[in-house]
C-alpha cells in the first residue's frame, strides 16, 4: 500500500488565514448615498475663483472672496460631520475593509 499523505506527515491544503474583519458587521452591497455630500466642500472651494473673485461686496469689512473662504471653512466640517452620521457604516459600527485586511489580498 503506497504512502499517504497523512502518513508522511504532510497536510493537504492549508486551512484558509482568519482575516482580523471576522465577526464585524459589514456593509457589502449596501449604497451609500449619503457620501455625495462630500462633494460639497470640493464645490465650496472650487467653485471660489469663479464666483467670489472679487473685493466688492465688503463683508464685516473683509473682501468677498476671504468671506467665502472663511464661509466654506465654516461650513465643511460641519457637511463632513453630517455624511459621517448619514452613512450606514457609522450608524451600524461596520468597518469599512481596505484591501490590505483581505487574506486573499483584494483579489476577488
Amino acid at each position: 500500500m503506497p504512502p499517504t499523505a497523512e502518513d508522511s506527515g504532510e497536510q493537504g491544503s492549508p486551512a484558509p488565514a482568519a482575516s482580523p474583519l471576522d465577526g464585524l458587521p459589514s456593509l457589502r452591497g449596501v449604497a451609500r448615498p449619503s457620501l455625495w455630500l462630500l462633494l460639497v466642500p470640493v464645490l465650496l472651494y472650487g467653485s471660489a475663483p469663479f464666483v467670489a473673485n472679487r473685493i466688492e461686496p465688503r463683508i464685516l469689512g473683509i473682501p468677498f472672496l476671504l468671506a467665502w473662504v472663511i464661509a466654506a471653512t465654516v461650513i465643511s466640517p460641519l457637511v463632513i460631520w453630517l455624511a459621517a452620521r448619514l452613512d450606514p457604516a457609522y450608524r451600524t459600527g461596520a468597518v469599512e475593509p481596505i484591501p490590505a485586511d483581505d487574506p486573499e489580498g483584494g483579489r476577488r
